[in-house]
């Protein structure tokens, strides 16, 4: 059995006078660009402890069940923030902003505008349904990128089996009651229809307004409004299609992709989801791979392994990291 790679220490890592895994590779007798984090990031980054590769920071915020810790990736540059429990990694900024606030200024979005973050909506919910994830989707939980494209943020979400997204499978209560579908208001079983319900964040793009308000909030009464469908202008038939209270009688997420107006002005280009090609070993950046090795004292072929076979882990992760990093 292979020993098992020992990783450096911060001072081998920082070397007096050096960069942290500078490197240089070439292929084809072509040079690549080097991989450098200097010294003085990981030096003045502020810190009480390490843990694995881990720096530990200051504390941001204190709950009533865990401290929050600003953190820094040794081997990416990267800052995360620490719980009792977990590591957060920031992994992207969306330059864009919030989807809420550009409605807020515009008070509605107009409807060529509505139907495009519709279809990237759809399109990775349908890519969540197929890998068993069932989302809690409201518009707080959408942020654009810096080409104005829909990146959708994690809250509360529920997991199955991804062969098995049919009705009345799920009963964990999770989402917001503005958002809910009918049936989770109901505190009745749930499949992976809750979130075609997002018809919720598609008229309060056309209009402003959510279709669904009690004043003073009650959520029985919130509950009968939808069952009734007391819903008035509703903005298109798409919305209408969405907002079907009965889970029998509302279309999959797949169905929804397929209708008329999500295809308007697309019809050279149907509404899919991208499957994921693995890597092979030949597509991997030698640079990357380079720091990895020779710096973060990965074998070559544990690096490979990972990020090949698109496992979750943390080699895979710092050389995606890494990766941003050098195509930056």
């Amino acid at each position: 059995m292979p020993a098992a790679a020992v990783k450096p220490t911060l001072e081998e890592i920082v070397p007096e006078g050096g960069g942290v895994g500078e490197s240089r590779r070439e292929v084809s007798g072509l040079p690549l660009p080097s991989l450098t984090f200097t010294r003085e990031l990981l030096r003045s980054f502020p810190h009480t402890k390490r843990v694995g590769s881990y720096l530990i920071g200051k504390m941001i915020n204190k709950g009533s069940f865990a401290k929050v810790m600003e953190g820094l990736h040794i081997g990416t540059g990267e800052k995360t923030l620490e719980t009792e429990n977990s590591y957060y990694m920031a992994m992207e900024l969306c330059a864009g902003g919030d989807l809420m606030d550009r409605i807020c200024d515009r008070r509605r979005l107009g409807e060529r505008e509505v139907r495009r973050y519709t279809r990237q909506i759809l399109s990775a919910v349908e890519h969540l349904h197929r890998h068993g994830i069932v989302h809690d989707l409201k518009i707080e939980n959408f942020l654009l990128d810096e080409h104005n494209n829909i990146k959708i943020v994690f809250g509360l979400s529920n997991t199955l089996k991804p062969d098995s997204l049919s009705p009345e499978l799920l009963n964990t209560q999770c989402g917001s009651p503005a958002y809910a579908a009918p049936e989770l208001l109901a505190h009745r079983k749930y499949g992976s229809k809750v979130d075609v319900w997002s018809g919720v964040s598609m008229f309060a793009m056309l209009t402003g307004t959510l279709p669904f308000t009690v004043e003073p909030f009650n959520i029985k009464q919130l509950h009968q409004k939808m069952v009734n469908k007391d819903i008035s202008n509703i903005p298109g038939d798409i919305s209408k299609l969405l907002l079907e209270p009965d889970p029998d009688k509302r279309p999959s997420i797949r169905e929804a992709m397929e209708e008329r107006w999500i295809s308007e002005g697309y019809a050279k280009k149907p509404l899919h989801t991208l499957s994921h090609k693995n890597l092979c070993p030949e597509d991997l950046n030698s640079s990357v791979l380079a720091h990895m090795t020779e710096t973060l004292g990965y074998s070559l072929s544990e690096v490979i392994n990972a990020v090949t076979s698109n496992r979750p882990s943390a080699v895979m992760a710092s050389y995606h990291l890494l990766l941003n990093k050098f195509n930056r």
